[in-house]
């Protein structure tokens, strides 16, 4: 009797330690030694030796990640994370209009059509008063030329390593026919090494003050005839 209890103590401390991670979200990725290894949950075996070393990382998309290491000489049997929303998607919302031009039909009482002139001056300086709400300055105006453009405004982020950076061109596309301007909101996204090297690369998200920008430009003017 005594032999059998002593070989089952021996084979209980021989059986390896398993270790529990658990995530919120759930859908957050968890990686060991650079290993998918679960969704929101996943388990590792204890390493045998004090100074060996388990790499953790857990990813989620508009999340910012955790990298940790779980050491030998640690006793715990589980540990969890909460991942920290990325602040860039909490201070922005997708748009599907930025990032190309969508055209406006002017209201008529932005207008005046004198034989093949077209003049536009009042839903030009309706534009202005519009856009110096949003951006200090206008970087290019030609109202004969029919072209406008803000600078790049830029807008960094709590809890988040990336920037964003937005501008608004114009064109002029009138004719006698058809008084219209085609209008693209630019939204530009980085990390914080590539935006200081101006490597910005297209985003279909806005920062949310911006917003209200938008539905300005597309209903205060005229109307959308295209997208």
């Amino acid at each position: 009797m005594l032999l059998f209890v002593s070989t089952v103590i021996c084979q209980a401390a021989k059986r390896p330690k398993i270790v529990k991670i658990t995530v919120e979200p759930k859908e957050a990725a968890i990686y060991i030694n650079n290993t998918l290894a679960g969704y929101g949950y996943a388990e590792f075996t204890h390493p045998k030796k004090k100074n060996e070393v388990i790499i953790i990382r857990c990813e989620c998309n508009e999340y910012k990640s955790i990298l940790t290491k779980f050491y030998g000489e640690d006793k715990r049997s589980s540990i969890s994370f909460a991942l920290q929303q990325d602040g860039f998607y909490r201070a922005s919302a997708a748009s599907g209009i930025v990032n190309k031009y969508f055209t406006i039909d002017l209201d008529s009482i932005y207008y005046q059509i004198d034989g093949d002139k077209v003049d536009v001056s009042r839903a030009w300086k309706l534009l202005h008063q519009i856009l110096l709400n949003y951006f200090d300055e206008i970087a290019t105006t030609d109202i004969y030329g029919g072209y406008l453009q803000t600078p790049w405004q830029y807008k960094t982020f709590n809890l988040s390593e990336k920037q964003i950076r937005n501008r608004v061109t114009i064109r002029d596309i009138s004719t006698p026919k058809r008084a219209a301007f085609q209008i693209k909101v630019s939204s530009e996204v980085a990390g914080t090494m590539a935006a200081r090297h101006g490597e910005f690369t297209e985003v279909d998200r806005i920062p949310k003050e911006l917003e209200p920008l938008i539905e300005e430009l597309q209903t205060r003017i005229g109307k959308v005839s295209s997208l």
